[in-house]
């Protein structure tokens, strides 16, 4: 199937294949493509047959709609943008019916000289391809109305030109008064928006007959969404034009349709008398964007979607999509969070399509293996939903009036899991349908992945993104009123209160995702946890309870009656295999982690006790540790493929705060651990340094300010901890930093290696997260504290710093900036740095404390000799850095300014400034302020070369443009007392001169 039809294919394929329009059309078209004048009459023919024109489309639409019984899904389809397109032609000549032209162009008789000057004209006849054009104005509901009004009025304005440029090259034209032509062209020129009008008159004529139409026009009037998408099936069941389904198509339906029975999620952690709502009442439709996939779209990047709405109607849309042309010739990428539900809206489609008019195929790429053709992986899916082989050419052939379509869930899993490119795996769907297409068996393919990862697959042209969006307060209140409801009996033979929109959005955080929102609910199941806490409880009290409450229900159904001591440790012990689960994907700077990488961190740390469960007998291989640690909680997101029938896996939680609240968590742990060992043997004789091997294994990777939600938490358990051991934690990170750069790290822990980074580098990532426990602890810290060495703190510090631009990351040294505030203050008139976590630095940059001037021993004017600003140039352009580069090409010009102007200082009012800030602040603020300023520093005597104060003068006297001639008279005689200046007999002169022309003359010749 062409990617769209013409007008003239359109008229055939409702029928009108004998019509004298279709001919007249091709007659020009083919003048057109021979050069030849008999184009020339057919044109004026087409021009004259409005009337049948408008007739035969409309005849055509209404015939469609009285022989729309028995046509297939796709059939149906076709036909729908058929008439679409010619509704289009028509309201372009319904409109041009109302112009009124003063002449009729059978009437005319034209010369052959006309006829030959008019084909020659080719942009004229280009008429009949504009009416073909109008296929291109396919509806979609990607789409607003606005804009496909907008690109309707362009349409007919091109076509309302070409005719108005047509009727001026008669030579009728020439014997029509002025106010007949200036009546053709007003007429003319109302035809678009008559036509826009038309259009839609005549569209919702159609969408009386065709419901699906005002689906995908995006005209559809929203109603509010039935649960689980109830209202998609009952619609696409009214517009239903299939026949029942053969055995194997039902046997498909029958097991998709099961899916709405079965709980949303199927997991071990609910709490005894607790009931997770099954799918076909409690899927929330979520609110959603979209937007077409152009080349080189970064669909993964919040800046894509800025232009695109928020929408809330799904459920139309996807009916729209799914009832479109376009459908079968691009998959729709469906993007979301993990999460967020977009397995579980493909289970719904799966079970909702109606089985008449759709064959839904859903394949789990998880549990597919990775095969070469989309083909196979359908098959493959087939397989393992009804347990029969059938190959897919005979199966889309048996569907007969229903359309396929293929639901391929989690391309992201495919994409982490195997680990290899999957680049073009998009193109190989957009290829397989067209394939399809070509063979008479069209499909719909819908697609979905982890936003994160969308960029990694190349999209083919007309693809189409939808990206599910987080509950917003109306959702959140929707979902807790079918939790309520479902769980009604069993809360009130509990004793528990039903759990309020209010409590939960406190914590709004884990509410926009679905499962998120069902953890907190389950939470609550506990005893309403989560409400007797109350609004005071902080956010990593509320990880903790959370994480520990899982735990403990995890352990309870493998260890029944453990003692209280025993089930603390084995609690402690699963958050600890979590929290080295969160150092696995932190450490590696990503977002999962394998199955094997895990198992490596594991057995290298050895810092957890065996897993807490059972082992069942008879199995041959022990499931590996990673596996027997996160395959029980739901809050993990396991990922897995099959490149050979053997699984492939990979890890993440469903919401990254969850790693970084386990990050924070297990240093906060080993943190204290080492300084009650340190404060032990502190009390002892001959105590060495504190034994930080486990601190320095975890924390030497990757500086924790790579997160921000980290340190918050840090932050967070510090307060909460008494005074005097934080300010204890606080001293030992001090002496631990100090000691950081001439400390060996200890032989343990050296198979722990998630990255191979240089050791210098490790040095500088472990200095930088010793630095930054220290301000959680304490929240301000001294350079001298960290340097008490003499005679200067900065230079220490200075020297560290560039230590980590060197070896940190862009990232990690980024942040590291943004996370801690720097103030350069004056101790005891010593210059010193106050350090602290958060808040905002504000470089005020100040040469008495860049250059050390305290104590106040230099006079007020004074030169730096040292001061070198080529060398410093080249120093910049040696070490190659892109912000120095930046800056120094900003500041280009300053390569002609006399370097006495550089390296000359005086102290003022204001601080001391140097006399190029003068200029550059002149140049770029040329007011009074500033010129008065630059008098003052010139009255107070600064050491300049005849030379620089030449310089100078003249540029603060072609400031004077933008000065009143009363503060530029002032600023003059100022000059001319200027002792500085006096023994400058250029200076002098130029005075002079000024003076004795008036301020007022010489501020008239500047302007």
């Amino acid at each position: 199937m062409a990617r769209s039809l013409g007008y003239s294919d359109a008229v055939r394929l409702l029928g009108g294949q004998d019509s004298k329009v279709v001919a007249a059309i091709e007659k020009i078209t083919g003048g057109v493509l021979l050069a030849a004048t008999p184009a020339v009459p057919a044109l004026l023919g087409l021009f004259d047959a409005k009337a049948e024109l408008v007739r035969l489309g409309h005849d055509l639409v209404r015939g469609f709609a009285e022989r729309r019984s028995g046509l297939s899904r796709f059939s149906r389809t076709q036909r729908l943008q058929a008439a679409h397109t010619v509704i289009v032609v028509t309201a372009f000549f319904e409109a041009m019916a109302d112009a009124g032209l003063p002449f009729r162009f059978d009437e005319l008789e034209m010369t052959g000289q006309e006829q030959e000057s008019l084909a020659g004209r080719a942009e004229l006849l280009t008429f009949p391809g504009r009416l073909d054009a109008a296929a291109l104005l396919d509806r979609s509901p990607v789409r607003a109305p606005e804009a496909v009004a907008a690109d309707l009025r362009n349409y007919y304005q091109g076509l309302a030109q070409v005719f108005l440029a047509f009727c001026t090259g008669l030579h009728v034209w020439d014997r029509l008064s002025a106010g007949e032509r200036d009546r053709v062209a007003g007429a003319t020129a109302a035809v678009p928006d008559r036509a826009v009008a038309r259009y839609e008159e005549t569209l919702r004529r159609l969408i009386v007959d065709f419901p699906e139409v005002a689906c995908w026009a995006n005209q559809r009037e929203h109603r509010a969404t039935r649960a689980a998408l109830a209202g998609l099936e009952e619609t696409l069941l009214a517009i239903s034009t299939g026949r029942a389904p053969d055995q194997r198509r039902a046997g498909l339906a029958r097991a998709y349709r099961a899916e709405l029975g079965k709980r949303i999620v199927e997991s071990g952690d609910v709490p005894d008398g607790i009931r997770v709502p099954e799918l076909g009442e409690g899927y929330v439709p979520p609110r959603f964007r979209a937007g077409d996939v152009h080349a080189a779209a970064r669909v993964s990047e919040e800046s894509w979607w800025a232009g695109s709405p928020v929408r809330d109607d799904l459920q139309e849309f996807l009916i729209g999509h799914l009832t479109s042309p376009r459908a079968v010739r691009a998959p729709l990428l469906v993007l979301g969070q993990p999460g967020s539900g977009k397995s579980v809206l493909t289970r719904i489609l799966a079970a909702r399509l109606p089985a008449a008019d759709f064959l839904p195929i859903r394949v789990i790429l998880r549990d597919t293996p990775v095969l070469d053709e989309v083909q196979d992986q359908i098959e493959y899916a087939i397989r393992q939903a009804t347990g029969e082989r059938v190959e897919w050419p005979a199966l889309a052939r048996s569907a007969g009036d229903a359309m396929p379509v293929v639901l391929l869930d989690g391309f992201d899993e495919l994409l982490q899991a195997v680990g290899v490119s999957q680049t073009d795996y998009l193109m190989k769907v957009a290829r397989f349908q067209r394939r399809e297409i070509d063979q008479g068996r069209p499909v719909a393919v819908i697609v979905t992945s982890r936003t994160a990862v969308a960029d990694r697959a190349r999209a083919p042209e007309e693809t189409v993104a939808l990206r599910l969006e987080p509950f917003d307060d109306e959702r959140v209140t929707a979902w807790l009123d079918i939790w309520n409801r479902t769980n009604a009996a069993n809360f009130a033979a509990a004793g528990l209160q039903p759990l309020r929109p209010e409590t939960v959005l406190q914590h709004r955080g884990l509410t926009g995702q679905p499962l998120l929102l069902l953890m907190l609910a389950l939470y609550d199941a506990d005893r309403n946890a989560l409400q007797r806490a109350g609004a005071d409880l902080r956010a990593h009290e509320l990880y903790e309870q959370l994480l520990r409450s899982f735990a403990l229900r995890e352990i309870g159904k493998h260890r029944e009656g453990l003692p209280d001591r025993e089930l603390r440790a084995a609690v402690e012990n699963e958050l600890r295999r979590l929290s080295v689960v969160a150092f696995a994907m932190f450490n590696r700077s990503v977002q999962w982690v394998t199955e094997a990488d895990l198992d490596r961190d594991l057995a290298a740390l050895q810092i957890c006790g065996p897993v807490s469960t059972a082992t069942a007998a008879g199995l041959r291989a022990p499931l590996p540790e990673a596996e027997l640690t996160l395959g029980r909680f739901f809050f993990i997101h396991r990922a897995r493929a099959l490149p050979d029938e053997t699984a492939f896996q990979t890890y993440e939680f469903l919401h990254a705060t969850f790693g970084e609240y386990l990050v924070a968590r297990l240093t906060w742990q080993v943190l204290n651990d080492l300084g009650a060992r340190d404060a032990a043997s502190s009390m002892s004789f001959g105590a060495g340094p504190a034994e930080d091997d486990l601190l320095r294994a975890l924390l030497s990777f990757q500086p924790l300010s790579a997160r921000g939600p980290i340190l918050d938490f840090l932050g967070q358990m510090a307060d909460a901890a008494d005074p005097d051991r934080r300010r204890s934690l606080r001293d030992l990170l001090v002496r631990l930093y100090r000691a950081v750069n001439h400390t060996p790290p200890g032989l343990r822990y050296t198979d722990y290696r998630p990255q191979a980074p240089s050791e210098p580098a490790r040095y500088a990532v472990y200095a930088a997260n010793l630095l930054l426990l220290a301000l959680c602890c304490d929240h301000v810290l001294s350079g001298s504290e960290l340097y008490p060495q003499p005679p200067d703190p900065v230079d220490a510090w200075h020297g560290q710093t560039l230590l980590w631009r060197a070896l940190l990351s862009s990232d990690g040294w980024t942040g590291l900036v943004d996370r801690i505030r720097l103030s350069r203050v004056l101790v005891d008139g010593h210059r010193d740095l106050r350090l602290a976590l958060h808040g905002h630095t504000d470089p005020t940059f100040e040469p008495e404390w860049t250059f050390n001037l305290f104590p106040d021993a230099r006079p007020d004017t004074f030169r730096l000799d040292d001061l070198n600003f080529d060398q410093i140039r080249r120093k910049a352009y040696f070490q190659c850095s892109i912000l120095e580069d930046m800056v120094h090409h900003a500041v280009a010009p300053l390569d002609e300014v006399p370097v006495p102007l550089i390296n000359s200082f005086v102290r003022g009012g204001d601080g001391t400034i140097s006399a190029a800030r003068v200029l550059v602040d002149l140049w770029a603020n040329p007011s009074a302020e500033t010129c008065r300023r630059t008098a003052d520093l010139l009255a107070a005597g600064l050491p300049w070369s005849e030379e620089a104060c030449r310089y100078l003068l003249s540029t603060l006297l072609t400031g004077l443009r933008a000065i009143p001639p009363e503060a530029a008279g002032e600023i003059v005689r100022q000059l001319a007392e200027s002792e500085p200046l006096t023994g400058d007999d250029r200076a002098q002169q130029m005075i002079a001169e000024w003076a004795g022309r008036g301020v007022k003359g010489i501020h008239r010749r500047l302007q």
